[in-house]
């Protein structure tokens, strides 16, 4: 199972990832997205599967949200009523959006045993539950393991994203999800730092595939770091969406290799931001493609 996998700390694990649909969707509509969802998965053979909460991130940035906000199902309810599929399952969990009975009560009904531990976007951000406490009411499930999030973007801001992690750890985190990566200096550059800190619990560094300039807007909206090389890349080529993939290998291979040299115990998590079938398509033979780098 994918619980003892990442506790073995074995590399090159695979995730797929994707966020649960609208929450104010009719029951027939949400049936339709989970069975096509149900055999796509199952298509990809992923060592696990990334169910994503998700929290309204306007004050991550001052500049407007290329797409509104909408609240989406819980992963509980996704994974549990909808879904059928036998993958494991991995449940983001926003800390800031529960009280601690709220959250201690979540966890003890979830059928997941692997959560990642969401803190709050910005420090202006009003949270209900921080972070520290919620790794603590995680610790008192000992059938769950708890992750964390890593991001590159904001090590290249403050430099201490390896320190960050180290606390995590301390307060019971297995493994990291990183933020989706289009910047290999950047994320090759937290890595090293990675390894400085002796950091050896898994990473799984996240990839998101891009079919037009609006999504790759959107992408950098969530705060990821994309070079102007890559950009101007992807706008110079007949098939912005097949580059986007095209970049994304190149960047895995560079940082697999990277890390395996260094000590680091890297996996990769696929995702697709937009509910587009050629994106979502693409992101799934991307993610099939990563078994034969």
């Amino acid at each position: 199972m994918l619980k003892e996998k990442i506790l073995n700390k074995e590399k090159n694990l695979l995730l797929y990832a994707l966020t649960p649909p609208k929450a104010e969707f009719e029951e027939a509509k949400l049936r339709e997205i989970a069975d096509r969802w149900t055999a796509r998965i199952e298509s990809v053979n992923a060592d696990g599967l990334v169910l994503y909460e998700v929290q309204d991130e306007s004050d991550r940035s001052d500049s407007q949200r290329t797409f509104e906000f909408s609240g989406t199902l819980s992963p509980q309810s996704y994974y549990a009523n909808y879904l059928k599929v036998a993958t494991p399952s991995v449940f983001y969990r926003v800390a800031g959006g529960y009280d601690e009975n709220e959250f201690r009560a979540a966890l003890a009904a979830q059928s997941a045993d692997l959560c990642v531990l969401v803190g709050a976007t910005s420090s202006a951000q009003k949270t209900r539950l921080d972070l520290t406490r919620a790794y603590e009411i995680a610790g008192e499930f000992k059938n769950l393991a708890s992750g964390g999030v890593c991001i590159a973007e904001r090590h290249g801001k403050k430099g201490d994203e390896p320190q960050r992690m180290l606390e995590k750890i301390r307060l019971g985190a297995k493994f990291f999800v990183s933020q989706a990566i289009f910047d290999a200096d950047l994320a090759r550059k937290f890595l090293e730092d990675c390894a400085a800190a002796e950091i050896s619990e898994p990473i799984f560094l996240t990839f998101s595939t891009a079919g037009n300039p609006k999504t790759l807007e959107f992408i950098k909206w969530l705060g990821v770091s994309v070079p102007q090389s890559v950009e101007s890349r992807l706008n110079a080529s007949a098939d912005y969406l097949a580059q986007s993939c095209e970049i994304i290998k190149e960047i895995w291979s560079e940082l697999k290799s990277f890390g395996d040299k260094n000590g680091l115990n890297l996996s990769a998590n696929v995702e697709s931001v937009m509910a587009k079938r050629a994106e979502i398509e693409a992101s799934l033979e991307l993610a099939r493609g990563f078994r034969l780098l």
